[in-house]
Formats: structure tokens, sequence, C-alpha cells
């Protein structure tokens, strides 16, 4: 069962490339699911896998359900994500699958999460082998993009070609791997500050998603100060001339363009406010159902959007208890040890900074297996994982 999990989820790898949609700026290109497309598969091949993943980790958890323990924790505040979910497709009036599914691609991965737990309790080995595997197979896949696929664009340029689900997806199963390795090299600090730099301007150069480049920089930050007394030294340091740094920013940026610098997200926020003052008590409780974020603004005219804030679509179309709920699983995750770690405290922060600043890892599922394969992969190799659950 173990490696059936891990074989649909090279199949969803593998046809992700079919979910990709061009954009305005690329339409005079013939999408990739047409040319390269011989067997004919449907754009949503992906979707459908989930059917059979998600029932097949359930069916592992329960069958090694002794093993599970503490991981109980987090897969029973999905299923308040479910009944949440519920209450609000009767409120609305909505479909009961759409309502369920920012759930489900919120509690997917983290099932996943879990199977890779239990089955290193089971065997007594780590997933570094899988880990591997996985991140030759997303490389060979980008390679291939980057030889065949169209190309994207992002912020006013071309950008190199993508593999997974597209620009944004792309990029996170790409930071998220790097991280992987980057981990798996630490005890080669010259190799993984190397890899982490090339890494690092591969995401910048390639394709420029600024929240990415956030969430993978954070981790860099922490590593660097985890591995180097000369790092912890130099932050010491720069810790003395932040006020001074600060009392300059708001000299100078006084009159910036921030809303021009967020790509259009404060007007955005300005009129979800707006949609916000008119809701009422049952609306702040289970929101008003799944689209009703999708909205057009002066600065995205051409089609309908969300919020590009995940935090503030949850309270739109799900309500403040749904919010809180998502945050607090998260949270859940640093407490399965005896002692939270560092280096897992920032990956779960910077999961919950790619929702904050735009549409992160919480609602592409695509990129939270990668991610949360290499969480599970710190966690296991983490001396307080054993004492706690042992």
């Amino acid at each position: 069962m173990f490696y059936g999990i891990l074989s649909l989820l090279v199949i969803k790898l593998l046809f992700s490339y079919l979910n990709e949609e061009l954009a305005w700026w690329t339409r005079h290109f013939t999408p990739n699911y047409i040319k390269y497309n011989p067997l004919g598969m449907p754009v949503n091949t992906t979707e459908y896998v989930e059917y059979l993943l998600i029932p097949l980790m359930f069916i592992y958890l329960t069958v090694y359900f002794r093993k599970v323990g503490i991981l109980l924790i987090p897969i029973f505040i999905t299923f308040i994500l479910y009944i949440l979910n519920l209450f609000t497709a009767f409120y609305t009036s909505s479909e009961l699958l759409d309502s369920l599914k920012y759930a489900l691609k919120i509690s997917t991965p983290i099932y996943f999460f879990c199977v890779l737990v239990v089955h290193t309790k089971l065997t007594g080995k780590s997933i570094k082998n899988e880990l591997v595997i996985f991140v030759a197979i997303c490389a060979f896949l980008s390679v291939i993009a980057l030889l065949l696929f169209n190309p994207t664009f992002n912020r006013g340029s071309f950008r190199w070609p993508v593999f997974f689900s597209g620009l944004h997806t792309h990029n996170y199963v790409l930071a998220a791997l790097f991280v992987g390795v980057s981990y798996m090299l630490k005890n080669k600090k010259w190799y993984m500050y190397s890899f982490m730099l090339a890494s690092f301007l591969f995401l910048i150069i390639g394709y420029n998603v600024r929240t990415v480049i956030v969430f993978y920089f954070l981790f860099i930050v922490v590593m660097l100060y985890l591995t180097s007394g000369f790092f912890r030294y130099l932050y010491a340091k720069a810790l003395l001339f932040i006020p001074f740094v600060l009392g300059l920013a708001l000299i100078y940026l006084r009159d910036f363009d921030w809303n021009r610098f967020s790509s259009g997200r404060l007007t955005m926020y300005e009129e979800k406010l707006d949609i916000l003052e008119d809701y009422g008590f049952k609306d702040y409780l289970l929101g008003r159902g799944w689209g009703s974020d999708l909205i057009k603004t002066k600065e995205w005219w051409w089609e309908k959007k969300g919020s590009h804030n995940d935090f503030l679509t949850y309270v739109v179309e799900n309500g403040i208890p749904f919010m809180i709920v998502f945050t607090l699983l998260l949270l859940s995750l640093l407490f399965l040890s005896k002692r939270v770690s560092m280096i897992l405290a920032t990956l779960i922060i910077g999961y919950l900074l790619t929702s904050l600043l735009s549409n992160g890892f919480a609602v592409r599922p695509q990129a939270a297996y990668m991610f949360f394969m290499v969480f599970a992969y710190i966690y296991s190799n983490n001396k307080s994982y054993i004492t706690k659950n042992e």
C-alpha cells in the first residue's frame, strides 16, 4: 500500500502538466495538453488520481492505526474543517464537493505526511531514498519542460517553461524539494551553501515568483544561522542596524506605490473589506460559499480573481472559524515532538506566509505533497521525534 501511494503520487506528477492554462500573454501558444498528449488524457487527470490516493491513504492509516499515535491530533482537526464545510454548504446551498474542496486541498497532503511517518515507525528506516527518487523525477520532468514546453509569463516578462500545473505551483514544488536537498547536505556545509545559492538564483532568474522566493529565503536564513557561527554573529550585529534601516525606509518609501508592488493586491483587499462590512453574524461564522471570493477589480479587470490571500479567502468563503482551525492545524504539527524544532517551525511559518502573501501551499496540493514529504523526512530525523513517539 505504501508504494502504491507513492506510485499514485508519481502519476499525479507525470500528468500535472495537463493542468497548465495559458495566460493572456501566452494565448498564441498551443497548450501543452494539446501538443504533448498522445494518450488523450483528460486535463483534470491529476484530480482523478486523488479519488484513488485519498482512500488508499485512509486504508493505510487504518491498517496501521497502532502506529498513528499522536498523529491523530492533526487528523482529527482536518475533520473539523470538513464539518465546517458541511455547514457552509448547507447555509449557502452550495454543491457539497465544491464546498469541501478547500478542506481536502489542505488535508490530503497532511494525510500523506502521516503515512510517511507511520512508514518510518514500521520500518525503522528514513524516507531519504524515497525523497531522493522524487527529487530525481521532478528534476527530470523540469528539464523536459525547459527543453520542450511553452515559456511562461510573470510580472511583465516571459519566463522559463514549467511542468507542474503552472508557473506558481511549479515553483512551489521546486522550492520544497530544494529545502529537502539542502537539508540532506547539512553535514557538508559548503556543498549545502553552494546548492542553496545556486537554487535560489535559479528561482529568481528563471521565474521570479516572489512568494516562493520569500519562503525559500526564510529557510536559507535559518539554515545559515543553525549551521554557522559566523552567520549567527553577523545576524546579531545586523540587529543593531534594524532601527536605522527602518527609519530610512520610512523616509524613502513614503511615496512608494505599494499597490503596484503588490500587483494589485491592496486594491483587492480594499474591495474585500468593503464586502466583509456587509457580512452578518452567520456570514462571518460560515462564509458565503465556494466562489464568493472571486471578483473583478480595477487592477484585474479582465477576469474574476480571488483575494490572493488564503486567510482572507477562507473568511470570505468559509467563515472565521474555518480560518482559525486551518491555522491551528498547521501549528499542531509543531507539537508532535517533545521539543519544537527550529527548522520545522521555519517551514510551518513559511507555509503560512505563502498563504498570507498569496495563494500558497494550502491551495496547491501538488506542491504541498512535496512540502510534507520533506517535512516528514526532517521530522523523522529529529531525535526529539523518537523521544515523544516511542
